[in-house]
């Protein structure tokens, strides 16, 4: 047990040196050897847990956002993740453009694509849990939508995030919730024998 906590103490230490240094400089003009010095350990210890800075930052992004959104009795409807998420994105807006500045934008969409199809799953079997559709035709359905809330994500980020994260969920919630299920339909009709 104390050897894990050590673990997570000394993960979070190099993650929060990542990510105040990535305020002040691109992904990729960020060094090892400036991490380990800004929070104190050595070059071996960012080794043993992580396999470069790349690495790093997937594990920030899984325990700031991914595990969280994983642990859905946290909340309610998919209304709510989608709020948390986009708070935690403006929350961290420097280091999140930072991200998407310095690995490029092809780069980061395969980074949370898997997160964002969790969360459009989510979506979709929320509002269409009544419809009888195959898995092809709703994982069709999910992907569309994760790629299209992903581009919404990144605009809202590229954008300067004008809209409150509140309305921007309003706004997709009006969108998905009709085109989503309408689609489904269809899907559930064309499936029907004669």
């Amino acid at each position: 047990m104390a050897q894990s906590v050590t673990t997570e103490m000394t993960k979070r230490l190099m993650a929060d040196s990542l990510k105040k240094l990535m305020t002040q400089k691109p992904l990729n003009k960020i060094s090892i050897r400036e991490i380990v010095e800004d929070c104190g350990v050595n070059r071996q210890t960012f080794y043993y847990h992580f396999q470069d800075i790349y690495a790093l930052l997937e594990w920030i992004v899984n325990q700031e956002i991914v595990s969280v959104l994983e642990d859905t009795d946290n909340f309610l409807t998919w209304q709510e993740v989608g709020i948390y998420l986009l708070k935690y994105l403006e929350k961290n807006s420097t280091v999140v453009l930072c991200a998407l500045n310095s690995l490029g934008r092809t780069a980061i969409k395969q980074f949370l694509y898997a997160d964002v199809v969790k969360i459009a799953t989510q979506i979709i079997t929320q509002i269409s849990s009544d419809i009888n559709v195959d898995e092809e035709s709703f994982n069709f359905v999910v992907h569309y939508y994760a790629i299209s809330f992903g581009a919404l994500l990144e605009d809202w980020l590229s954008n300067g995030m004008k809209r409150s994260p509140e309305e921007v969920i309003d706004i997709l919630d009006t969108i998905v919730s009709g085109t989503s299920r309408t689609a489904l339909e269809r899907f559930a009709a064309k499936s029907k024998p004669a």
